[in-house]
């Protein structure tokens, strides 16, 4: 039985380490061929990816290499079966195997179409084949049928001389070349959800405190809220004091209870519009923030009352301390119809004046009946 020496043990530790250091997916075909021609020469190294049913593969050489002509993959895609490597499959994918395992030189010659117009052409006298372990080789015949695909790695040489030492090393390094494909795989999966998140955090104003009040985390939208309704600079990491200090009243009333809970929101109005602050406290101490911006509208609470539409649109205008000519101007309606939709308002109010049908809207909404705050409306 073939053994390994220490140097070789050496290189092959030091080939599983640079593997599980690869995350860019998108690389780490180039990066895994450098590293496993490094630890087993060959003249033309290359990984493939095969699709079983269209026998269609994507490869991927060394920098410097230019790769097959499209003749050439269209001769390999044409005569894929007739690869020894094929033909010995299911076998074939439990390990690393070369061509010479199964034919000898001159069989090998013979081959019209995989030597003489393929392999033969870039000078490779013989070829060993490593397949990820990806498939469930007792389901061979109908994963034959499906619409799959198999990523291994070819190294090609001029000189039939591959060694069983070296097939050891490829078997041994071979589960691990296929955890940090799968590694990296997964890693390029993260990513895209990390990207996927942020891009959907973009219009969520989201804060994350530690329990000192430092922020961990700020969206953009929660940082321009931040800017918006507090007129202090912002640092980067604190928040204002006030909010700050509402922040600590609210945990000081809620610090008898272990469970993660929320407080009732902290509210602020500026420019007809509302910041809608909502705490959560969390059982590990943190803070999370979420801020909400909405427009002040009384418009949709009007339509409760029994008015019309219109009669709606115009106690609207009224409420907002509009005369009657621009009210006919937004409206677009004559000033005299105006005045028909005021009477019928008042008809329905029981009020006999504007300042009246204002006072009872308000009361019948349950809102404060103070004419200063129409200010805010």
């Amino acid at each position: 039985m073939e053994t390994l020496t220490s140097q070789d043990t050496k290189r092959l530790l030091h080939a599983i380490q640079e593997l599980y250091s690869l995350h860019d997916f998108s690389s780490f075909g180039v990066k895994a061929l450098e590293i496993v021609n490094r630890l087993v020469p060959s003249d033309v190294p290359e990984f493939h990816v095969t699709n079983v049913r269209s026998h269609t593969v994507s490869r991927i050489f060394l920098p410097g290499y230019p790769g097959f002509t499209p003749d050439m993959e269209q001769v390999a895609s044409r005569h894929w079966r007739e690869h020894p490597i094929v033909q010995n499959m299911p076998l074939t994918l439990t390990g690393a195997y070369k061509i010479s395992d199964f034919m000898t030189s001159q069989q090998f010659h013979h081959l019209e179409g995989r030597y003489q117009q393929y392999l033969g052409v870039i000078g490779c006298e013989d070829q060993r084949v490593m397949f990820l372990p990806m498939i469930d080789t007792q389901r061979w015949n109908e994963y034959l049928q499906a619409d799959e695909s198999m990523v291994g790695i070819a190294l090609n040489r001029s000189q039939g001389n591959f060694t069983e030492r070296e097939r050891l090393l490829l078997n041994l390094l071979r589960p691990h070349l296929l955890q940090a494909y799968c590694n990296a795989q997964r890693y390029q999966q993260v990513q895209q959800h990390l990207i996927q998140l942020q891009q959907s955090l973009t219009h969520i104003g989201l804060i994350i405190l530690d329990a000192s009040g430092q922020i961990e985390f700020i969206t953009l939208q929660a940082s321009q809220y931040l800017q918006a309704y507090f007129s202090k600079t912002l640092e980067l990491s604190q928040l204002p004091a006030s909010l700050w200090a509402w922040i600590r009243h609210q945990v000081a009333s809620t610090q008898t209870l272990d469970q993660p809970m929320s407080c009732l929101p902290l509210r602020i109005e500026q420019n007809n519009k509302q910041l809608v602050i909502q705490l959560v406290v969390e059982s590990e101490g943190r803070y999370l923030l979420l801020l909400e911006e909405h427009t002040l509208s009384i418009l949709p609470l009007l339509e409760l009352l029994g008015l019309s539409a219109r009669e709606t649109e115009v106690l609207f205008w009224v409420m907002r301390g509009e005369a009657n000519q621009a009210i006919a101007k937004h409206l677009g309606v004559h000033l005299s119809t105006v005045r028909k939709h005021l009477e019928s308002i008042y008809r329905k109010l029981g009020v006999q004046s504007r300042t009246e049908a204002i006072a009872q809207a308000l009361d019948k909404l349950g809102m404060l009946p103070s004419l200063t705050s129409l200010q805010a409306i």
